[in-house]
C-alpha cells in the first residue's frame, strides 16, 4: 500500500510539473510576442538596440539636447529637465488661462490675502484626462501654488481613473528624488476647509485624471454634509474672507462622452444637462457670497460650460477658465490671481448659454440604422465595436461659432429667418444673440487695455507657380498694438474675415479666423507693430457642384466681390467691426463695432480669379474625392443640410432611425472596397535585390533621391509585408537594409508617455539611470490642448514642441502619437480635452507648430485622428456623414494647415508633418484607413504629405488590402514582438480573419501588381518618415539587437526549469517504483 501511494505521488508530481512546464512555455511565448509592450510597462528593457561608437561610425551626433538639460560632461541632467519643465508648464497656464468676468478689478488680489478655497476640486485638483492625455506623476497642486513655496512631490502623486469601470491606479508609485522651490502666489488659505474638504474626499472620491461619463455625476458635496464634518465652519470665513475662489470641473476622456441629458438623478443640474451646474456647485457658489465681498470663480473644462447666470450675476465678480493645467499649470493660475502675469489668452470653443442649443447637438450620441441586424455582416473587429453605428452632420459647415455668430449676422441683417425662434433657446419668440451665447470664440480679458490699428493697406502677394500651376495667395497685415491701461500685458491679435455671401449659393460662414499672432510684454503706454500674414486659399469655400470642365466636379473657388478682414479681441468683436464697416443697424447689434478695426478689399477675377484655388499647392487639380461622405450620395434627399438661405426652415432635425436600402452604400459598410487580384503580371516590380545600401545610409536622403529606389529593392515582399503589417508601433527589423526590431512610438499631446528611467535608448548620453532620484519622473505633464489653443502664441505651441522633442531624446521615443488635431464638433465629445478647439486655423496653426518644434529635436509627430472622430460614443466603425463642403472646410483644413505647413517651407526644403494616425471612425460608408479619396487623394496628392500613416490600435485588421490600397502605411499592432519568429504574418492573431474570407500570409499578394506597388510606397513613407527622426542617432554601420535578463524573462526561465528538472525525476522515480514493484513481485 506504501509503494503504491508513493508511486501515485510521483505521478501526481510529474503531471503537475508537466502542467507548469508547459503554462510556462506558453506565458513564455505571449511574454515575448508582446516584450516591447511589458518592457514598458515595467520599466524592464528585453532587447537593446546595440551600435558601436567609433571615429569611423561615431553615434549621437544628429540630434542632441539642448545643454541648459545636460552636465558639463554631456550626461543628462534630470534636475535641470525637470526644472525646465515645470517652468514651461507655468508658462502655458499662465498664457492660457482665459480671464472671462472680473468686475471692479476684482482681480488681481494682493500677496497676503487671507483666501478661502471652496468646491471639492480646489483641495482635490484635475490636472489632465483620465484616459488619453493624462497628467502623470508628481504636481503641484492648487493649494500649493497659492500659499507655499517649495514641494518635495511625495504627496501629490497624480492618480488617474479609466473610463468605464476602470480602477484607479497611481501614475508613479512614489517619488523620491528631488525637492523644488517656486514662487507661489503669497496666499494664506483657509485650513478649515482644506481639512473639511480632506474629510469629504473620503466619500467624495476624486483623482488628478477623471473620465466624463453618460450619466455624470461631478461629485460635488452639498453645504449640509460641510456642515455635518464641521458645524462651525462658516466661523473661519472672517479670518479669511479677503476673496472666496470656488473650483468648477468637468473632465474629459478617451473612450466616453458626456451625452444629451445624462446626468445623475436628483443633482439639480440647472439644465438638465451635464455641462450646467448642479444645485450643489451652485450652493457652493452661495457659500463664496457669504464667505467675502469677491467670488471668483475657477472653471475646468475643455468644452463650453453653461455658466451664463455666473455671468449675469452681479455677485460674482470673476470668472477664469483654467482647463485641465498638467502637472505644474496652478503655479501659471497663481501667478494670474495675485497678478505677477496679466492674463491674455482667448476662449478656444464659443461657450454658450446651453449646449443643445448648437446644430450639431441634434445628431449626436448612439444612433443606428434600423435594420443593422438584416445587412450589416461585418463583425465589430478585435476590439469588438458596435457595427451599425452612424451619424447625420445636418449643420454642414455651421459648427460652433460659425453657426452662432453667422445666425446673428443673418438676425441683425433681417434674412434667413434668422429671428425665427426655431433652434433658440433663451426664448420662444425670436433667436437673440445675446439669449444664446455667453463668451464668444477668441474672447478673453486682461488686467490691462489694448487698442488694435491697421497700419497702411495689407500688402497682397498673389502668384502661380508657372509651371505646376500651383497658386501662392497672402496678405500681410500690420496692426499696431498699444497698451493703454495701467498693467503690463500681453494680447493676441487674431485676423478674421469674411466673403461675399449671396442666398442660394455657395454656403459661408460671416466670420472665420484666418491667422494670429501675439504681442510680446507691453508696458503701459508702449506700442508694438504685429505682422499678422494671412493665407487666403482659408477664405475660399469649396464649391460641390463646381463643374471643372474636365468631367470632375467641386473645387475651391473665390467668387468675386467684397471681403471683409477684421482685428478683434474674438470673433464676435470681429464681427461687430466688419458690421460696422457696413453700415448695419448698431441698435440691433450685441456690442459695439469700430469700422477702423475692419479692412475692405473688393476682389474681382482680374485681382483673384474664381478658380485660383482649385489647384493645390502641390499642383494637383482639386476635385470631389469624398462623395461617400454625404448621406444624399446613396439615398437622395432624405437629409436636409442647414442652410442661411432658411435657418428655419432647415434647422436640423434628429436622425435617429435611417435605413440602409442603397446596395453599394451596404456593400461599402461591411467592408468590401477592394477586390484583391491574383493574377497580374508582378515581373518588373523589384524585391530582393543586392544593391549594397544600409538603412543608416538614408539619413539626410531627399524623399524623391533614386537612392530610396536602390535601398527599397533590396527589401524581399515577406520584409515589406511585414513593415506595413507590424510597422506602426515597431520597426520589425529588416536583414536586407540592416534595421533591427526596435519600439519607436508613444503617446501623446502633453509630453511623452515613458518615464525617464525607462527609456528606449539606454546608451544614449544623456540617459538618465535608473539609479537617478528623478528617474522616475515621467514626461508627460502639460496641460491639455485647448489650453494650448487659448494661448493663441504661436512662439509658445512651438516651445511645446521642441520640448516634447527633447523628452523624446531622454525616453528614447522617436514618433508620438500626437497631438490629437480633430476639431470640437460640439461640447460633448468626451475627448475635446485631446482636441485643440472648434476652429480648423487654430488647431491647424498649434499643431503645426508643436509638430515642427518636435522635429527640430528628431520626434516625429503623428497628428490623430485622421479623421471625424466626432465622438467616442460608438467611436469604432461610426459613420459620421457630411458633406464634402464641411469635411474640407473645418475638420480637414485644421489638418491641411498643420501638413502643408508653409510656414516653414524655404525654396530647399518642403515642410510639413512626417507622421498622421488615422480614426477608428468611417467617412461616410468607408473606413477612414481605408478611403483612397481620404489618404491618397488628398492627404498626398493635394497636400504633400510624405511620411508614417499608422491606423488606430488593431483597426481595421480585417481590410488589410483595402488599408493598403487607400495610402495608410502601417497597422498600430502595439503589442505584438519577436517577428519572424514569436509574431509571423501567419501567426498573428490580429490578421487571422481578412475580409476575404484567409488569414494573411506572405503570399497573399503575390497576384496583385497594384498592391505591391502600394507596398513599395508604404514602406518608403515609413521608413523615410525614420529616416529624419531621431532614431538615426543610433545607426551605423554596427547596428544590432541584443537580448538582455529581465526580472520577469528570469522567472518564466526559472519556472520552466525547474519544472523540468522536477518532472524528469519525478517521472524517473515513477519508473523506478515500478521496478521496485517488478522486484517484489519475482
Amino acid at each position: 500500500m506504501h509503494k503504491n501511494t508513493r508511486k501515485g505521488l510521483w505521478r501526481g508530481v510529474a503531471s503537475l510539473t508537466c502542467f507548469t512546464l508547459s503554462l510556462s512555455l506558453i506565458l513564455g511565448n505571449v511574454l515575448e510576442a508582446n516584450a516591447g509592450t511589458i518592457d514598458t510597462y515595467l520599466g524592464t528593457a528585453s532587447e537593446v538596440f546595440v551600435s558601436d561608437n567609433t571615429d569611423e561610425n561615431p553615434l549621437y551626433d544628429k540630434f542632441t539636447p539642448p545643454a541648459e538639460v545636460l552636465n558639463a560632461d554631456g550626461s543628462g541632467n534630470s534636475n535641470a529637465l525637470i526644472e525646465a519643465a515645470i517652468d514651461l508648464g507655468r508658462r502655458e497656464v499662465a498664457e492660457g488661462s482665459v480671464l472671462l468676468k472680473n468686475e471692479n478689478d476684482t482681480l488681481p488680489l494682493s500677496s497676503g490675502s487671507n483666501v478661502t478655497l471652496l468646491g471639492i476640486r480646489s483641495h482635490s485638483n484635475l490636472l489632465g484626462s483620465s484616459f488619453g492625455v493624462k497628467a502623470q506623476g508628481a504636481y503641484i497642486s492648487l493649494e500649493q501654488a497659492l500659499s507655499q513655496d517649495t514641494t518635495d512631490f511625495a504627496n501629490t502623486i497624480a492618480w488617474s481613473v479609466g473610463s468605464r469601470g476602470a480602477a484607479p491606479a497611481a501614475t508613479i508609485s512614489e517619488w523620491k528624488g528631488d525637492k523644488f522651490a517656486f514662487e507661489g502666489a503669497g496666499f494664506n488659505l483657509n485650513p478649515t476647509m482644506i481639512d473639511i474638504y480632506d474629510k469629504l474626499g473620503d466619500t467624495y472620491i476624486h483623482y488628478e485624471n477623471e473620465p466624463a461619463a453618460e450619466v455624470y455625476d461631478p461629485g460635488e458635496p452639498s453645504v449640509d454634509e460641510i456642515a455635518a464634518v464641521d458645524p462651525a465652519y462658516k466661523d473661519s470665513f472672517v479670518q479669511y474672507g479677503d476673496a472666496a475662489i470656488v473650483v468648477i470641473a468637468r473632465p474629459s476622456c478617451e473612450q466616453v462622452d458626456y451625452l444629451p441629458g445624462g446626468v445623475a438623478e436628483g443633482l439639480g443640474f440647472e439644465h438638465g444637462e451635464p455641462l450646467s451646474l448642479t444645485q450643489n456647485e451652485r450652493d457652493a457658489i452661495a457659500l463664496a457670497k457669504e464667505c467675502s465681498d469677491k467670488v471668483i470663480v475657477l472653471l475646468q473644462s475643455s468644452s463650453s460650460v453653461e455658466i451664463g447666470s455666473l455671468k449675469d450675476d452681479p455677485d460674482v465678480d470673476a470668472i477664469l477658465w483654467i482647463g485641465a493645467p498638467g502637472c505644474y499649470g496652478m503655479l501659471g493660475v497663481a501667478d494670474i490671481l495675485c497678478g505677477r502675469v496679466s492674463p491674455s489668452g482667448g476662449l478656444f470653443d464659443i461657450f454658450t448659454a446651453y449646449n443643445m442649443s448648437a446644430p450639431a447637438m441634434q445628431n449626436m450620441g448612439k444612433m443606428y440604422y434600423t435594420n443593422t441586424a438584416e445587412e450589416i455582416t461585418r463583425t465589430g473587429g478585435v476590439l469588438g465595436f458596435t457595427p451599425g453605428a452612424y451619424i447625420i452632420e445636418a449643420e454642414g459647415i455651421y459648427t460652433g461659432y460659425r453657426y452662432y455668430e453667422t445666425r446673428y449676422y443673418d438676425a441683425v441683417a433681417g434674412s434667413g429667418n434668422a429671428s425665427d425662434p426655431t433652434g433658440a433657446y433663451g426664448s420662444t419668440t425670436e433667436w437673440n444673440y445675446d439669449n444664446e451665447v455667453t463668451y464668444g470664440f477668441g474672447y478673453g480679458l486682461s488686467y490691462t487695455d489694448f487698442t488694435f490699428e491697421f497700419q497702411g493697406e495689407p500688402a497682397f502677394d498673389i502668384s502661380v507657380d508657372p509651371e505646376t500651376g500651383a497658386p501662392s495667395a497672402f496678405a500681410t497685415f500690420q496692426v499696431k498694438v498699444t497698451n493703454v491701461g495701467d498693467v503690463a500685458g500681453k494680447t493676441p491679435v487674431q485676423i478674421y474675415g469674411q466673403a461675399p455671401y449671396t442666398p442660394g449659393g455657395v454656403e459661408k460662414p460671416a466670420i472665420q479666423l484666418l491667422n494670429f499672432e501675439k504681442t510680446g510684454l507691453l508696458q503701459p503706454g508702449d506700442s508694438e507693430t504685429v505682422s499678422v500674414k494671412v493665407d487666403l486659399q482659408y477664405i475660399a469655400s469649396y464649391d460641390e457642384t463646381y463643374d471643372n470642365g474636365d468631367g470632375t466636379t467641386g473645387t475651391y473657388i473665390m467668387d468675386p466681390g467684397d471681403y471683409y478682414f477684421s482685428v478683434g479681441n474674438g470673433a464676435h468683436d470681429a464681427l461687430n467691426h466688419i458690421m460696422a464697416a457696413q453700415g448695419m443697424d448698431e441698435s440691433k447689434m450685441s456690442g459695439t463695432g469700430n469700422a477702423s478695426q475692419a479692412y475692405k478689399k473688393t476682389v474681382t477675377e482680374d485681382f483673384i480669379s474664381k478658380t485660383l484655388f482649385s489647384v493645390s499647392k502641390t499642383g494637383c487639380q482639386i476635385s470631389n474625392q469624398l462623395p461617400y461622405a454625404d448621406w444624399n450620395y446613396y439615398q437622395p434627399g432624405e437629409v436636409t443640410y442647414l442652410t442661411r438661405t432658411d435657418w428655419a426652415g432647415t434647422f436640423p432635425k434628429t436622425y435617429d432611425s435611417m435605413t440602409l436600402t442603397n446596395e453599394e452604400l451596404i456593400n461599402n459598410l461591411n467592408g468590401h472596397t477592394y477586390a484583391l487580384q491574383t493574377n497580374d503580371d508582378t515581373s518588373d516590380i523589384v524585391w530582393g535585390e543586392d544593391n549594397g545600401i544600409q538603412f543608416y545610409e538614408m539619413y539626410g536622403v531627399d524623399y524623391d533621391d533614386p537612392k530610396w529606389d536602390d535601398l527599397l529593392d533590396q527589401l524581399t515582399l515577406e520584409e515589406a509585408m511585414y513593415i506595413f503589417t507590424f510597422g506602426g508601433p515597431s520597426i520589425p527589423g529588416a536583414d536586407s537594409i540592416g534595421t533591427v526590431e526596435t519600439y519607436m512610438t508613444e503617446n501623446a499631446g502633453n509630453g511623452i508617455a515613458v518615464n525617464l528611467n525607462a527609456s528606449k535608448d539606454p546608451n544614449a548620453p544623456w540617459a538618465i539611470s535608473a539609479s537617478d532620484p528623478n528617474g522616475n519622473w515621467h514626461p508627460e505633464v502639460f496641460a491639455n490642448a485647448p489650453m494650448c489653443a487659448a494661448t493663441f502664441n504661436p512662439e509658445l505651441m512651438h516651445e511645446l514642441g521642441q520640448f516634447t522633442g527633447v523628452e523624446s531624446l531622454f525616453t528614447g521615443i522617436n514618433i508620438l502619437w500626437g497631438p490629437g488635431l480633430n476639431t470640437h464638433r460640439h461640447a460633448y465629445n468626451g475627448r475635446n480635452g485631446e482636441y485643440y478647439s472648434e476652429d480648423p486655423v487654430l488647431s491647424g496653426v498649434a499643431a503645426m507648430e508643436f509638430a515642427i518644434g518636435a522635429l527640430d529635436y528628431g520626434l516625429v509627430t503623428a497628428p490623430k485622428h485622421f479623421a471625424f472622430n466626432d465622438q467616442e460614443s460608438e467611436r469604432g466603425g461610426v459613420s459620421p456623414y457630411m458633406t464634402e463642403q464641411r469635411a474640407r472646410e473645418v475638420e480637414l483644413r485644421a489638418y491641411q494647415i498643420a501638413f502643408e505647413a508653409t510656414k516653414y517651407d524655404t525654396a530647399d526644403y518642403d515642410a510639413g508633418m512626417r507622421g498622421l494616425m488615422t480614426s477608428f471612425s468611417k467617412i461616410g460608408s468607408i473606413e477612414c484607413t481605408s478611403s483612397e479619396g481620404l489618404m491618397t487623394e488628398i492627404l498626398a496628392n493635394e497636400w504633400g504629405f510624405i511620411g508614417y500613416a499608422v491606423t488606430d490600435i488593431y483597426d481595421d485588421v480585417d481590410l488589410w488590402t483595402a488599408v493598403l490600397n487607400s495610402g495608410t502605411t502601417c497597422f498600430d499592432t502595439r503589442g505584438q514582438s519577436g517577428f519572424y519568429g514569436t509574431t509571423t504574418l501567419e501567426s498573428s492573431y490580429l490578421f487571422q480573419n481578412l475580409i476575404e474570407g484567409v488569414g494573411l500570409s506572405k503570399h497573399l499578394i503575390d497576384g496583385d501588381a497594384n498592391l505591391q506597388l502600394k507596398l513599395k510606397d508604404a514602406v518608403h513613407k515609413n521608413i523615410y518618415a525614420w529616416s529624419v527622426s531621431n532614431l538615426m542617432n543610433r545607426y551605423n554601420a554596427t547596428t544590432r539587437v541584443e537580448s538582455r535578463m529581465t526580472w520577469w524573462r528570469a522567472a518564466y526561465y526559472a519556472a520552466a526549469g525547474v519544472s523540468a528538472v522536477v518532472m524528469v525525476g519525478s517521472a524517473a522515480m515513477y519508473v523506478l517504483s515500478f521496478k521496485d514493484k517488478k522486484k517484489e513481485e519475482i
